[in-house]
């Protein structure tokens, strides 16, 4: 019995110890791996770690077409295009940096994807879907990519007042193929017609992005972004449009009102460009000149309300505010208190 043992003994001092060879095998392999993924600045394994990476952050496959040399960080970099897209070819590696108070960041993907379609199918989709042909294609709202030159408002597609609801249905279609070549914004040129003063207060033709998508900084294609309705697409451009369109009103009035500079501003509150809320303010730090403040309201009240029929717009309402440091009081009118005539607001605030 004791001789029969010991080879059953050995077999089994055997297997252990081929099974703790195998897994410090395994472990040996995965920690090579992870130092490669880790630390691996060329070969195989970098090249897997940025494919990946271009997946995860685009939600589409891609392959590596060529290799470029190295970047100043000691990097790899490549030439890679969407694999279903190999026309389109864009540069690719790791690079180093810092955020802001000097902290470093290692291993950053770097790419001009983006870039690269914006340049190839922009012109294409704006063609499609607004019928314009570009000479430049814009990369922000003032300049062109890798240019000190401001390009010119003919390759900005015109919006204004009249054609707002038309633009922001093409958006739409226009940003339901853009999503496919991962496109995310639509460069406007707003024009109006409000014959109102524009020096120190933007130009009348305004510049706008409008963002295609809802989506958070940081979250990838697909996995964060939504694309906005039309209804959305357009209050988009009403906000960024009105903005402009009030601080153009403001400054006309101040210029024909130095008296009461900084007492009157409009809103665009619905979605569309041709009405507005007004406001007529007046501040003190404290209230003991509340009442000074409340004449100074309804003087530049008497002058608002001569200046808003000069305006091709449509007033849905009229706000009076008095603020000090700590409270607020704001009162609408109604149509009928809205007058020339209209006393010191009996009763209105108390």
């Amino acid at each position: 019995m004791r001789t029969s043992s010991t080879p059953s003994r050995s077999r089994i001092t055997v297997k252990v110890t081929l099974t703790g060879l195998i897994l410090l095998a395994v472990i040996g392999l995965c920690l090579w791996t992870g130092f490669g993924l880790l630390f691996a600045k060329s070969g195989y394994l970098y090249q897997k770690g940025i494919l990946r990476a271009l997946n995860s952050t685009y939600q589409s496959e891609f392959v590596i077409v060529s290799k470029e040399g190295l970047n100043e960080d000691g990097y790899q970099v490549f030439k890679a295009s969407p694999a279903n897209d190999r026309s389109l070819v864009f540069t690719v590696s790791r690079t180093n940096g810092h955020v802001d108070g000097g902290l470093p960041l290692r291993r950053q993907l770097s790419n001009n994807y983006e870039e690269t379609a914006q340049k190839k199918y922009y012109p294409l989709l704006v063609k499609k879907y607004f019928g314009i042909e570009l000479q430049d294609i814009p990369m922000s709202v003032y300049r062109g990519t890798r240019s000190s030159r401001e390009i010119s408002d003919e390759n900005y597609v015109a919006v204004n007042r009249a054609n707002l609801d038309e633009i922001a249905s093409k958006a739409k279609a226009f940003f339901s193929e853009a999503e496919s070549h991962r496109l995310k914004q639509l460069f406007l040129r707003f024009e109006d017609d409000l014959g109102v003063s524009s020096e120190d207060a933007g130009i009348a033709t305004q510049r706008l992005e409008l963002p295609g998508f809802d989506f958070k900084v940081g979250e990838h294609w697909k996995k964060g972004f939504r694309l906005l309705s039309e209804e959305e697409l357009k209050q988009k451009i009403v906000s960024q449009a009105g903005r402009g369109i009030a601080d153009r009103v403001a400054y006309t009035f101040d210029t024909e009102y130095p008296d009461f500079s900084g007492n009157f501003a409009i809103k665009f509150t619905g979605n569309d460009l041709n009405s507005f809320e007004a406001y007529v303010s007046a501040h003190t730090i404290t209230v003991e000149k509340r009442e000074d403040a409340l004449a100074e309201i309804y003087e530049a009240y008497t002058r608002v309300i001569m200046f808003i029929p000069k305006l091709p717009l449509n007033m849905t309402a009229f706000h009076l505010k008095y603020e000090t440091n700590t409270e607020t009081e704001s009162v609408p009118l109604k149509k009928e208190e809205i007058s020339k005539k209209t006393g010191k607001f009996p009763g209105l605030f108390r």
